[in-house]
């Protein structure tokens, strides 16, 4: 009988923040519309009544929103890139999109070995993991 090991005990990391991490992957699609969404400019709606935003250049709030969400994307997609030569993709689609391995195209994958993928995606965790803590000692 085959032993199955977690992803998260595997790359040493707890469940919890496996957990956290995959959740903070999750919002990836949300981060790609927002962050697109934010492209037009966005002036001050000049219709004559009073505005107690507190924001003297929304263009800058904008501006500064959309360049978090970029980072965050960054982030994922480097960790992606980071994978495993030719998982850049499937793996953004497992671990970001919650496609099952099986939903994958087999064409977006450099080798059907099931092994050799969940292998990319074990390492996507641990770079992932790695670059957050980096960024939370550095922030």
């Amino acid at each position: 009988m085959r032993r199955y090991v977690p992803v998260w005990q595997s790359a040493g990391i707890s469940k919890d923040r496996y957990i956290e991490l995959l959740h903070y992957c999750r919002q990836y699609p949300e981060w790609l519309s927002e962050a697109n969404s934010m492209l037009g400019t966005h002036a001050v709606n000049l219709d004559g009544m009073p505005h107690g935003t507190g924001v003297s250049d929304p263009v800058a709030a904008v501006a500064e929103k959309r360049s978090g969400l970029l980072y965050d994307i960054q982030l994922v997609e480097k960790c992606a890139a980071g994978a495993g030569e030719g998982w850049y993709t499937a793996v953004v689609q497992n671990v970001c999109m919650g496609k099952k391995y099986y939903e994958i195209d087999p064409i977006l994958m450099p080798t059907s070995n099931r092994n050799a993928f969940f292998a990319a995606r074990k390492k996507f965790f641990i770079l992932l993991d790695r670059m957050k803590r980096r960024e939370g000692q550095s922030g």
